[in-house]
């Protein structure tokens, strides 16, 4: 396991953060960690990257607790929202020194010409904008080429567009190279087409750990929305209601596809329950 945790625990003055979280992230996953604002995540993640003490519990990254082994963090790269460099330095000389420091100079125009920063090289870090500031933090995190990327919430102030490019980015690192990835995200339609394995937070608490295409089963009967050639026959064999083109109904998937099959209905698409209908039902939400 690249990354093990148990009964990790963590109070901020006399309020619990953790309470006793518990997970692994498999070597070479894609792995979403998802919660509501306030759930623990970004206290987790800080316990992660060694930036951070646990009160209580047991953290494992690569073997190691990276409080107490500095070594470990030459093997990730950590992604945060805000940039923690000198802000009179320009995009150029942050990435430069980073490529300088972790001598992979080679990839920093690559990540450059990926990202569309070529046109603000110049410009000073402090002036940047908010989107613009995530972009090279994205970049900064890359050009390490680490066995594993930690990112708390890497595509908030993203264009569409650049969020797209991060995941077929993610894609790419864990195809090619084996990259672990551990990723918060509150956009979980887009972080639920990239991911492997998923871990739920909810109230400093794990209420769901493992595979991403068993959570979704998980849900058990869902709210389904199908688009058939034929809504009032569709209607009479499934029950449920017309919202605009599609008809909700309640059920099991393979069941509702199998109705309609057999009774020569097609299906022209669907909209079945997401990572969001995941995590409510597991979070009791």
């Amino acid at each position: 396991m690249t990354i093990e945790v148990e009964n990790l625990q963590k109070k901020f003055d006399d309020k619990a953060v953790l309470k006793g979280v518990s997970f692994t992230v498999r070597r070479g996953s894609i792995t979403g960690f998802i919660g509501p604002n306030g759930a623990g995540k970004t206290t987790t993640i800080k316990i992660l990257a060694g930036l951070l003490r646990k009160d209580a519990g047991k953290v494992k990254v690569f073997g190691e607790d990276p409080w107490d082994n500095p070594k470990v963090i030459e093997m990730i790269s950590v992604i945060f929202t805000n940039l923690i460099h000198p802000q009179e330095n320009t995009v150029g000389e942050y990435l430069r020194d980073l490529g300088n420091i972790y001598g992979k100079r080679e990839i920093i125009n690559y990540l450059i010409d990926e990202f569309k920063l070529t046109s603000h090289l110049n410009k000073k870090l402090y002036q940047l904008s908010s989107g613009l500031a995530q972009r090279v933090q994205l970049v900064a995190a890359l050009i390490k080429e680490a066995e594993l990327i930690i990112a708390d919430e890497p595509t908030a102030n993203l264009d569409p567009s650049f969020r797209m490019e991060f995941y077929e980015i993610v894609k790419r690192l864990n195809r090619k190279n084996d990259v672990t990835f551990f990723i918060s995200s509150h956009i979980l339609s887009e972080l639920e087409k990239v991911i492997t394995d998923v871990v739920f937070i909810n109230d400093g608490r794990i209420s769901y750990t493992g595979k991403m295409n068993q959570a979704l089963s998980g849900v058990g009967e869902e709210e389904i929305y199908v688009m058939v050639n034929d809504s009032e026959r569709a209607l009479k064999v499934l029950g449920g209601i017309l919202e605009g083109p599609y008809i909700k109904v309640k059920g099991k998937l393979r069941e509702i596809v199998d109705k309609l099959d057999d009774s020569g209905i097609e299906i022209i698409s669907i909209r079945r329950s997401s990572l969001d209908d995941a995590f409510k039902k597991f979070s009791n939400i």
